[in-house]
């Protein structure tokens, strides 16, 4: 819509011309009047208007001396002059200041409405032009921009000062990531939506680099308060895509020469998007801040094979006890002590990955008549990778094993102490702590093992060795050689495999296995042989 601003002396023809016209139909909303010429002055400069319509003959201030003002600070501005008279020299006057038309009042709608549909193409084309001098005007600068950056980061020639022809007080390098948009087509669009509201507002600069767009920013963005404001003018602006948008802007600069410390700034900030926990500008800023405050979860001396592992295996309890809650637990210490230690975003999916794939390995192992763990192991570790955030990683992984815990037959109902017996029945063969089962269940590892004790009248680790026997004499009964049944039931040493066992059963595995092998030879010969 063009704005158009009503000046007469006459509050009826003020009134009668906002009402008469359809204005909207023909492209055009009256957006102030004024009584008179000194009030029209003063107010232009704040309406900016693409159309004024001003009576001739005022007193104090002619409509001519409103034009003739109003020119020296807005030459181009344009005038439709509106008089009682039919007043030749007038007319001519008018002419020679450059108004665009001379209507008689009254004024006939029709003759009114010709000349807003011819000034309407005059607007038209001249705001065609002028979009297309700031596009290669634009243009031009987006290649000395990139040129800069971008000769500059692979070391080719000298920084050219004036090669933007740029005179700001400070420059800022903010870049955008953006998803969700489909094609070159849209991406287009939305840089000359950018465009429109940057370069042409003499705002900044719209630019392309590996991974989106950019601003070159006249004004410094500083504040978190100021990078929130830019972010939501953005998400307006863009509005219409619905793109998921990530920001990072680097530390505002005095020369153009320095723009690519600026970038590098907001690039290296960028890299780490993984870790940003909602959609936002960040600033270098809050990188200084973090490095500073940077410390690894992971003890030096502990590899990350035995850490993954190590959560693998609460993970797979978590999922066996078929616990919520304790899953939920188990991916917030997966974030606490692996984003620390591997920082990118591809070492974080991967290890992850790991650690997903260890526990639903184990879980299908022993849950074998279930295939949908074998489908969800697939489908899980295929989503990891498409996750934008560490923060919609957790969120998507949860609500996986949540769906797979249902699947088992959701979350169990029995005491804590239940579970943990009926858990250690069916895993003997694992590494199991009781300070592990209790950072599973939440609690305290000594208060959970009082609570153990009275419930069983056994201590935690006299209960599993006697569990892992009885599985070990299974075992034997069905054929197994020593050296398997010893690992089948969680002892990597044979020889104290076969201490526990003489202890408990008061004979060794073997002398056990020949007994039981006689006994059952017996058993099967036919009666009075």
């Amino acid at each position: 819509m063009y704005k158009v601003f009503l000046v007469d002396d006459e509050p009826s023809i003020r009134e009668g011309l906002t009402t008469i016209i359809d204005w909207e139909e023909h492209g055009f909303e009256v957006i102030a009047t004024a009584a008179n010429g000194r009030e029209a002055i003063a107010r232009f400069d704040e309406l900016k208007p693409d159309l004024t319509i001003i009576d001739i003959r005022m007193p104090g201030m002619t409509g001519l001396d409103v034009i003739e003002e109003v020119r020296k600070q807005h030459p181009g501005s344009h005038f439709l002059i509106l008089s009682g008279y039919a007043d030749f020299d007038y007319a001519k006057k008018a002419i020679s200041f450059g108004v665009d038309g001379y209507l008689l009042k009254p004024v006939d709608e029709e003759e009114m409405i010709g000349e807003l549909q011819r000034i309407a193409t005059v607007l038209t084309r001249e705001q065609e032009t002028l979009a297309r001098h700031a596009g290669e005007d634009t243009a031009y600068r987006e290649h000395q921009i990139e040129a800069l950056l971008f000769d500059n980061l692979e070391g080719v020639g000298p920084i050219d000062e004036d090669a933007l022809g740029l005179k700001w007080p400070q420059y800022q390098v903010v870049l955008l990531e953006m998803h969700a948009a489909p094609d070159i087509q849209r991406g287009n669009v939305v840089k000359r939506k950018l465009a429109e509201a940057f370069d042409q507002k003499d705002r900044g600069i719209v630019f392309s680099y590996h991974s989106g767009l950019a601003l070159l920013c006249r004004e410094p963005i500083i504040s978190a308060q100021s990078a929130q404001h830019l972010y939501d003018e953005l998400k307006r602006l863009l509005g219409e895509w619905n793109n998921v948008m990530y920001g990072a802007a680097g530390e505002p600069v005095n020369t153009t020469s320095d723009i690519i410390r600026s970038y590098k700034q907001a690039n290296g900030l960028l890299a780490e998007r993984f870790l940003f926990t909602e959609q936002r500008i960040m600033l270098w800023s809050e990188e200084l801040a973090a490095e500073e405050n940077a410390t690894s979860i992971i003890d030096e001396d502990e590899s990350a094979e035995a850490v993954e592992s190590e959560l693998a295996d609460k993970l797979y309890y978590a999922l066996d006890i078929r616990s919520t809650e304790s899953v939920i637990r188990v991916l917030s210490e997966i974030e606490e002590r692996i984003v620390p230690y591997h920082r990118t975003e591809q070492a974080i999916k991967t290890a992850f990955s790991q650690v997903f794939s260890m526990a639903i390995n184990k879980l299908a192992a022993s849950n074998q008549h279930m295939q949908s763990i074998t489908q969800e192991h697939s489908v899980l570790i295929n989503e990891v990778y498409h996750q934008l955030t560490v923060s919609d990683l957790k969120v998507m992984a949860e609500g996986h094993l949540t769906r797979l815990i249902q699947r088992m037959g959701g979350g169990s109902k029995d005491t804590v102490l239940k579970q943990m017996i009926d858990f250690i029945r069916r895993n003997p063969g694992e590494n199991l702590k009781l300070e592990v089962l209790a950072e599973v269940f939440n609690y305290n590892s000594s208060y959970l093992g009082k609570l153990f004790k009275n419930h069983t009248g056994e201590y935690f680790n006299a209960f599993l060795d006697k569990v892992r026997m009885e599985k070990a004499k299974e075992l034997l009964d069905e054929g197994l050689k020593v050296h398997q049944v010893a690992a089948r039931v969680g002892y990597a040493n044979v020889d104290y495999f076969h201490g526990k066992f003489k202890k408990y059963v008061g004979e060794s595995p073997s002398a056990y296995k020949h007994a039981r092998s006689q006994s059952k030879d017996l058993s099967e010969e036919p009666d009075g042989v």
